[in-house]
């Protein structure tokens, strides 16, 4: 999208907000408590983590209960500096919704 279109967006938009119906507020409240339980399963995921590579130290391989656990290295080879070729300008909408309790 170019500058003019943005502009012809940007009027046809007219500030109003649009009142959705009640029954559709369950989807968002289930949304933001995904996010809660996904913000929380991470930070555990990444305690446990810690607390594996802490108790292997410099093996590569281990052994608990019926888990085998490797943890590998990854090797890069040198590369040369990159430039990145210009993008033009464009609009494009977001993939999801922005949701805040009020």
């Amino acid at each position: 999208m170019n500058i003019k279109t943005l502009k012809m967006i940007s009027a046809d938009q007219s500030e109003d907000i649009k009142k959705l119906d009640d029954s559709l507020g369950i989807y968002a409240e289930q949304i933001l408590e995904c996010d809660r339980v996904i913000k929380d399963a991470k930070v555990h995921k990444d305690l446990c983590m810690e607390k594996l590579k802490g108790a292997m130290g410099n093996h590569i391989s281990a052994r608990v209960s019926n888990y085998s656990l490797e943890w590998g290295f990854i090797s890069y080879k040198a590369q040369p500096e990159k430039i990145t070729p210009a993008k033009e300008a464009r609009t494009i909408r977001k993939s999801s919704i922005k949701i805040k309790k009020i």
